[in-house]
């Protein structure tokens, strides 16, 4: 039996807008994604990867544009509000970024910034939430959870910043994961 698509990505095109002009970064790629399929996107550095993903987030900088389809589900987000997109990211669709020093929130602690989308998507309590993040926590082998949870990113190392991006993208248990590069700080 034939794995259900969940999402599809056709003739996305990523340009940006620059001093010099325009620059295309992405030029028409296309990618189909089934459940349970893992799928990889290979380049040279600089050829696209992370702006395709970007991209089919709906994350671009605000210097970029992103035409073409990214559809999860039937449902373009690419066209989608960010009231909807909310709604999807996070919950049904997470990523783990590249630079976990500029994903991670300086000025909230490591234990706020897992907890807070447990609550948001999933509704748990505070205390629920905590344990949740602590077994997150756990999960990817940061030594002694109970006491990062009150760490700030910038004190903790880059491999366990990464670490911790990898367990707030899988906080919500996400139908689909999108990594990039997500062993680069390990």
């Amino acid at each position: 039996m034939a794995s259900e698509t969940i999402l599809t990505v056709k003739d996305l095109r990523v340009r940006f807008q620059t001093l010099d002009g325009t620059v295309e970064a992405v030029k028409g790629i296309n990618i189909k994604v089934n459940a349970g399929e893992t799928v990889a996107v290979v380049g040279e550095s600089g050829s696209g990867k992370s702006q395709t993903m970007m991209a089919a987030m709906n994350l671009l900088s605000s210097n970029g544009e992103a035409t073409g389809h990214v559809d999860y589900r039937g449902q373009n987000l690419l066209a989608m509000s960010k009231s909807e997109l909310n709604k999807v990211r996070g919950r049904k669709i997470s990523m783990i970024f590249q630079e976990p020093m500029t994903s991670l929130d300086p000025l909230y602690t490591i234990g706020n910034q897992l907890m807070e989308p447990i609550r948001r998507h999933r509704g748990l309590s505070a205390t629920a939430a905590r344990e949740e993040a602590l077994k997150l926590l756990r999960l990817v082998h940061i030594p002694d959870p109970e006491r990062r949870m009150k760490s700030y990113p910038h004190e903790m190392s880059g491999g366990q910043r990464q670490r911790v991006m990898i367990a707030m993208a899988l906080a919500n248990e996400p139908e689909l994961l999108i990594a990039d590069e997500p062993t680069t700080a390990l």
